[in-house]
């Protein structure tokens, strides 16, 4: 389902005001206001389709801050909203092996894109994008 786009637009304001916390290095001001934003959907952002792009944001500054726990927790409601929608499988893995790789669990990450690598229409796809340290990571252990 998509938002109504007055709501989009009060999602969109706490995610931008969010980012620019973060930017200037206010990160438990950012996270706080990520958080209201999450919280401006309706229901819960399991259902809604922008959440999850929305989730993944701010889980990838997480990890760009290593605060793993505030990463775990919007990568849990990317897997919630992917669990409901089914809209980003391959990429859920994806975030999913990062998740593991930055918490120090080599093994499961490796074996998620050991996974991930074998699925038609997949491949290195993930990695093309990312921080070479994974796809380096990946490449040594297979």
């Amino acid at each position: 389902m998509l938002l109504d786009s007055e709501r989009y637009e009060a999602v969109i304001a706490y995610g931008k005001e969010a980012i620019n916390q973060l930017d200037d290095n206010k990160i438990e001001a950012g996270f706080s206001i990520a958080e209201q934003g999450w919280e401006a959907f309706p229901d819960s952002g399991a259902k809604w389709n922008q959440a999850y792009n929305y989730a993944k944001t701010f889980f990838l500054r997480a990890l760009k801050y290593n605060n793993l726990p505030i990463a775990k927790q919007w990568l849990d409601r990317m897997v919630e909203n992917n669990n409901t929608l089914h809209l980003f499988e391959s990429e859920i893995e994806h975030m999913q092996a990062k998740y593991e790789f930055e918490t120090g669990n080599k093994e499961e990450a490796f074996q998620l894109w050991k996974n991930l690598v074998k699925q038609k229409g997949v491949g290195y796809r993930y990695f093309e994008y990312d921080d070479p340290k994974y796809k380096e990571f990946y490449n040594t252990r297979k």
